[in-house]
């Protein structure tokens, strides 16, 4: 599916960007943001609902509970994401200085786990 496809190619960008010398930690939190955003409307449409035009990983979230919920936790561990689609591109909106390294690797972690439970039988079957 291109969503699960697109997904993995900002999954990419964001180890990419902190490999770069130096990091480039706020195109990674990005990407992150991002993967995750596509992995659950991807989700979305695996059950034939509607993509709705938000960046909101929290509403996804919830959106997504009642048709996996199985991936429960793992969906509503990565709502912490929302925000680094807007803070990490205008410098206004940056005000403690940016996610970390520690955070973007977190998040790559806990992206490639949801990513490998999506893609499990049980995780892909919903209910």
């Amino acid at each position: 599916m291109r969503w699960y496809t697109k997904a993995a190619e900002d999954l990419d960008v964001a180890r990419l960007a902190i490999a770069a010398r130096p990091p480039l930690l706020d195109p990674a939190a990005y990407h992150c943001q991002q993967a995750v955003e596509k992995l659950f409307k991807g989700l979305l449409v695996a059950v034939a609902r509607p993509v709705p035009h938000t960046h909101d990983l929290g509403y996804l979230a919830e959106l997504l509970m009642q048709h996996y919920p199985k991936l429960a936790i793992q969906v509503g561990a990565l709502a912490w994401l929302s925000p680094w689609a807007t803070v990490t591109r205008y410098p206004a909106l940056d005000a403690d200085g940016g996610p970390t390294m520690d955070e973007v690797r977190q998040a790559i972690t806990e992206i490639v786990a949801m990513t490998a439970a999506v893609d499990s039988p049980a995780g892909s079957s919903g209910g």
